[in-house]
């Protein structure tokens, strides 16, 4: 759960208007043992970055909420201090995540005993967990929510906000979540839409495709951002509360052959990256690395995301463009917004790939279809163009967005100019 407070007396300062949709960040206590420039923590956070913060991750012992690093209760109160910068900003604590395990969930789960003591004390899905646990996880939500709103009326402060992150494969949605039901108690659904082919698979594969591709067969055909999202949103989970998961990381595998196309044979992970040290992992920061080394770019035209190669390793991720492409899509669809996996990933130092800092997360903070329009006319500058965005000649910060011969000036906000390469609004150097 999440609130927004702010003690008496405390100043905050204002931030600049963002996007229109919810945007949320993802910040990892693991983060803190990244090396040296990438070392991340709670004060490395630019506070006005991002809507919602999410502390990952709490654990659970007893059937109640416990830290899980031994200096998570000194790093929450820096986490929480960012909101005496900006007076906007909701923190969340997430409890979960791939050491939590599925027989302590299971357990907590399994008695309306147990559930009050985990709720008192403020992942479903895996395999293993019974099937009842689909139903219970509901009932869950439904008696967490029944206790935010009795403490928020009780103190008379807004009520905690409930918000789970789940998964964006098929067969998971189908045998762990009533999306319904969970749909109309969760103030927001974070889906998960990345790792969708990792280091466990025998053929290279993008970690966060927007759409299908040409090689993906059987239940593959499933695993892309478009299909997950549609899926959670036909089957009754309301768009507006549904943001989409967007990674800040790559992962790697060794090519098996000389074969560098999506799909191409593997014979295992890539080898780990300087600062993240986990095998068949990069941090975006990592990637731009690999690339200054003399990496391959490819764009994977069918599924909207790019990938690179170099020397036998194979990496497919996100950049500034396909973040660019993901936004427009996830408001054609009108999804609630953005989730992205993680601050830390990001090239948060703007050190490594010469875009500035948090070049990915900007990218979505300032989709050019969200700045201020300056107005439309049926001649001057898009007269005879062909449909899409262009820089103004003469000043940075204008762009125009070209539409049958209509032209709809728009301009970056402050900090900020427009970058013809990516068709997108990036922190001025």
């Amino acid at each position: 759960g999440g609130r927004h407070s702010n003690k008496e007396g405390l100043s905050t300062i204002p931030c600049l208007a963002g996007t229109s949709y919810i945007f949320s960040c993802y910040f990892t206590s693991r983060a803190q043992c990244h090396l040296g420039a990438s070392n991340y923590l709670p004060t490395n956070i630019d506070p006005c970055l991002c809507d919602h913060l999410i502390y990952a991750f709490a654990g659970m012992e007893h059937n109640m909420i416990k830290a899980y690093d031994r200096n998570d209760e000194k790093l929450y109160g820096e986490f929480q201090a960012l909101k005496n910068q900006n007076s906007n900003l909701k923190t969340l604590l997430s409890i979960g995540g791939w050491n939590l395990g599925t027989q302590k969930f299971t357990t907590m789960v399994s008695t309306a005993a147990h559930r009050q003591t985990f709720i008192k004390s403020e992942y479903p899905g895996s395999r293993g967990s019974p099937p009842q646990d689909k139903e219970r996880f509901t009932v869950l939500l439904q008696e967490l929510m029944r206790a935010f709103e009795e403490e928020g009326k009780k103190t008379n402060r807004p009520r905690l906000l409930l918000i789970a992150a789940v998964s964006a494969r098929k067969e998971t949605i189908d045998s762990a979540y009533q999306i319904a039901q969970i749909g109309a108690v969760l103030d927001y659904i974070h889906v998960m839409t990345y790792d969708f082919h990792g280091l466990w698979e025998h053929n290279v594969g993008e970690n966060s495709p927007l759409y299908k591709g040409p090689s993906d067969q059987g239940s593959m055909i499933y695993y892309n951002v478009d299909y997950a999202m549609n899926y959670w949103k036909n089957n009754g989970a309301p768009a507006e509360k549904l943001l989409v998961g967007f990674p800040t990381f790559g992962h790697t595998f060794h090519l098996a052959s000389s074969n560098t196309t999506v799909g191409a044979p593997a014979r295992g992970p890539g080898p780990a990256g300087h600062f993240t040290r986990q095998t068949g992992f990069l941090a975006y920061y990592e990637i731009c690395t690999f690339l200054k080394e003399g990496a391959t770019q490819a764009w994977d035209n069918a599924q909207n995301v790019p990938y690179a190669y170099n020397q036998g390793v194979w990496v497919g991720y996100d950049n500034i463009k396909s973040f660019q492409a993901k936004t427009e899509w996830l408001k054609h669809y009108g999804f609630g917004g953005a989730v992205v996996w993680t601050l830390a990933l990001d090239d948060f130092t703007g050190m490594f790939c010469g875009q500035g800092r948090n070049p990915l997360i900007n990218t979505l903070k300032i989709a050019p279809s969200q700045q201020p329009s300056g107005g439309t006319t049926g001649s001057g500058f898009c007269a005879g163009k062909q449909n899409g965005l262009f820089p103004d000649p003469t000043d940075k910060k204008k762009f125009y967005k070209c539409n049958q011969g209509q032209t709809d000036v728009q301009y970056c906000t402050a900090g900020q100019v427009f970058d013809d390469s990516c068709k997108c609004c990036t922190r001025s150097q």
